[in-house]
């Protein structure tokens, strides 16, 4: 498929994946990153928005799983500091934790109602608040999972990440939503979420521990669909754009 042209394109701030990428993400689309715990998915998420953010791009991080202060002192050890780009208005931090605590059930009033779909309804409304008050270019949401587990069946989790993909969607904002990787393999079952996003990038551990990334699809660009190594370390994540995986 033919790719747009370099004022369409969006560095990841990643070269090597830019290489794989045809030149970067394609303005205003929901890409899927999905993997297994502690592949690296945040940290691919923050180069994202930390890179966007130094250019004065406005970047916003949505954390579902942990705490802004925890959040801050981990990129910084990788040397992104987004407690500076937060003060020059530059970057905003979402706190949305509190939708893991929301039991099963609760009341308002005498009334009991779903306390799952209450707490969905009450992220989506803060996601659509703070989108509009700072703007976002870029906005990263982590992780997904923590708000779909809550959905077990598929009938019903398919709603949640539809609701989820059109809320980032109308910010006209490019957006990373990252998801834990269900199941392993040629047979694996395709999730909800990878028929939703626009893109999907997929992040693995192989044999003796090389990890990999792979373009499943990018609608709208012509991509490197091969896996590429990739390296996490004192700065981050590095993808081997050039090497092949054996």
């Amino acid at each position: 498929m033919e790719s747009g042209g370099p004022e369409a394109r969006l560095g990841s701030g990643l070269p090597g994946l830019d290489t794989m990428l045809d030149g970067g993400f394609n303005r205003g689309r929901v890409i899927l990153v999905l993997g297994e715990p502690g592949i690296g998915k945040t940290i691919i998420c923050s180069q994202y928005l930390f890179y966007g953010a130094a250019k004065g791009e406005g970047s916003m991080f949505i954390g579902m799983n942990e705490p802004k202060s925890r959040f801050m002192k981990e990129m910084l050890a990788l040397g992104m500091d987004f407690a500076k780009l937060e003060g020059e208005g530059k970057f905003k931090y979402i706190d949305a934790t509190d939708v893991r605590k929301i039991p099963e059930q609760t009341r308002i009033g005498r009334i009991a109602v779903g306390g799952r779909e209450l707490g969905l309804v009450n992220l989506l409304e803060t996601i659509q608040d703070e989108i509009a008050k700072f703007e976002p270019v870029r906005i990263a949401v982590d992780s997904m999972s923590d708000l779909v587990f809550r959905f077990p069946s598929v009938e019903d989790r398919r709603p949640v990440v539809l609701d989820l993909i059109e809320t980032l969607q109308s910010s006209s904002a490019t957006s990373l939503l990252t998801s834990e990787l269900l199941s392993t393999g040629e047979e694996r079952v395709l999730q909800p979420e990878e028929y939703l996003a626009e893109g999907v990038l997929l992040m693995r551990t192989l044999r003796k521990g090389i990890r990999t990334i792979q373009i499943l699809k990018m609608r709208g660009s012509r991509v490197d669909t091969h896996p590429r190594p990739y390296n996490i370390g004192a700065k981050g994540l590095e993808v081997l754009a050039t090497e092949e995986v054996y």
